[in-house]
Protein backbone atom coordinates (compact mmCIF):
# COMPACT_ATOMS: atom_id res chain seq x y z
CA UNK A 1 0.00 0.00 0.00
CA UNK A 2 1.11 3.57 -0.61
CA UNK A 3 2.15 5.62 2.45
CA UNK A 4 2.18 9.26 1.33
CA UNK A 5 4.24 10.81 4.12
CA UNK A 6 6.86 8.09 4.61
CA UNK A 7 10.00 10.17 5.29
CA UNK A 8 8.28 13.04 3.43
CA UNK A 9 8.68 11.34 0.04
CA UNK A 10 6.26 8.45 0.17
CA UNK A 11 6.83 4.72 -0.06
CA UNK A 12 5.19 1.50 -1.19
CA UNK A 13 4.94 -0.61 1.96
CA UNK A 14 4.07 -4.30 2.26
CA UNK A 15 0.79 -4.79 4.07
CA UNK A 16 1.06 -8.29 5.54
CA UNK A 17 -0.40 -10.35 8.35
CA UNK A 18 1.73 -12.51 10.70
CA UNK A 19 2.40 -15.99 9.28
CA UNK A 20 3.38 -19.32 10.77
CA UNK A 21 4.28 -20.31 14.33
CA UNK A 22 6.76 -17.43 14.59
CA UNK A 23 4.24 -14.83 13.46
CA UNK A 24 6.62 -13.57 10.78
CA UNK A 25 5.57 -10.23 9.30
CA UNK A 26 7.08 -8.81 6.08
CA UNK A 27 8.12 -5.17 6.57
CA UNK A 28 9.61 -4.55 3.13
CA UNK A 29 9.17 -1.30 1.23
CA UNK A 30 10.12 0.69 -1.87
CA UNK A 31 11.31 4.17 -0.92
CA UNK A 32 11.66 7.13 -3.22
CA UNK A 33 15.14 8.67 -3.37
CA UNK A 34 14.82 12.14 -1.77
CA UNK A 35 17.43 13.64 -4.09
CA UNK A 36 15.88 12.30 -7.32
CA UNK A 37 12.17 12.31 -6.47
CA UNK A 38 10.03 9.99 -8.62
CA UNK A 39 13.01 8.94 -10.72
CA UNK A 40 14.98 6.51 -8.53
CA UNK A 41 13.88 4.16 -5.79
CA UNK A 42 15.47 1.77 -3.34
CA UNK A 43 14.16 -1.49 -1.90
CA UNK A 44 14.42 -2.23 1.82
CA UNK A 45 13.76 -5.85 2.78
CA UNK A 46 13.01 -6.72 6.39
CA UNK A 47 10.93 -9.16 8.39
CA UNK A 48 10.25 -9.64 12.07
CA UNK A 49 9.07 -12.46 14.30
CA UNK A 50 6.13 -11.34 16.45
CA UNK A 51 6.36 -14.57 18.50
CA UNK A 52 10.09 -14.83 19.37
CA UNK A 53 9.41 -17.42 22.08
CA UNK A 54 7.85 -19.84 19.57
CA UNK A 55 9.50 -22.73 17.73
CA UNK A 56 9.58 -22.98 13.95
CA UNK A 57 10.71 -26.61 14.00
CA UNK A 58 12.49 -28.78 16.58
CA UNK A 59 15.76 -27.11 17.46
CA UNK A 60 14.99 -23.80 15.72
CA UNK A 61 13.69 -20.98 17.90
CA UNK A 62 11.75 -18.11 16.37
CA UNK A 63 14.18 -15.72 18.04
CA UNK A 64 16.84 -17.03 15.60
CA UNK A 65 14.91 -15.83 12.52
CA UNK A 66 16.98 -13.33 10.52
CA UNK A 67 15.40 -9.95 11.29
CA UNK A 68 18.09 -7.86 9.65
CA UNK A 69 17.37 -5.02 7.26
CA UNK A 70 18.74 -5.36 3.72
CA UNK A 71 18.92 -2.25 1.56
CA UNK A 72 19.10 -2.52 -2.22
CA UNK A 73 20.01 0.96 -3.40
CA UNK A 74 20.51 1.98 -7.02
CA UNK A 75 23.59 4.02 -6.01
CA UNK A 76 25.45 1.11 -4.43
CA UNK A 77 26.70 -2.08 -5.98
CA UNK A 78 26.20 -5.18 -3.94
CA UNK A 79 26.97 -8.83 -4.12
CA UNK A 80 25.65 -11.43 -1.75
CA UNK A 81 27.25 -14.81 -1.24
CA UNK A 82 24.41 -17.32 -1.51
CA UNK A 83 26.40 -20.26 -0.09
CA UNK A 84 25.87 -22.44 -3.13
CA UNK A 85 28.06 -23.69 -5.94
CA UNK A 86 25.82 -22.49 -8.79
CA UNK A 87 22.33 -21.37 -9.62
CA UNK A 88 20.54 -23.04 -12.49
CA UNK A 89 17.47 -21.43 -14.00
CA UNK A 90 14.89 -23.74 -15.49
CA UNK A 91 11.34 -23.35 -16.85
CA UNK A 92 10.24 -26.29 -14.67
Amino acid sequence: MWVADFANCGAWVVSAQPEGPCGIVQLSRFEMDKEYKSLFWRYVARKTATNPTGTLMPGFSCSAVDQGEYVYDWKKTRSDYLQCEFVEFSPI
